[in-house]
């Protein structure tokens, strides 16, 4: 049987990859802090073909849909899959973005 994993919000990604869990037991993991915005992004295709919801295909068909799910490798050998966090990445970017023309146009 698989442990047990937490749940999170997307947002809080980054405290998450910088903690160590063992026996229920949290541990900051050892070494430098890890900024998931320097590590490299990584992108991977999978498709799902289960059973269609809206009609029953034809004998012999198989409809399969394709999931895209992203990934950031780091220096030392970590992977985290990023898929949900990404878009709040890029939501906080372009609004810092946005304060900051803001700033410099007045």
């Amino acid at each position: 049987m698989a442990p047990l994993v937490p749940v999170f919000a997307a947002d809080t990604l980054p405290d998450h990859i910088n903690i160590v869990r063992r026996n229920f037991i949290e541990k900051k993991r050892k070494g430098e802090q890890i900024d998931l915005k320097e590590c490299a992004l990584m992108e991977m295709v999978q498709y799902s073909c289960n059973p269609p919801q809206e009609e029953i295909p034809r004998p012999g068909v198989v409809v399969c849909k394709p999931i895209v799910r992203l990934f950031r490798k780091c220096a030392d050998g970590l992977t985290v899959e990023t898929t949900s966090w990404e878009p709040l990445r890029q939501a906080e970017e372009a609004k810092a973005k946005a304060k900051l023309e803001a700033k410099s146009s007045t």
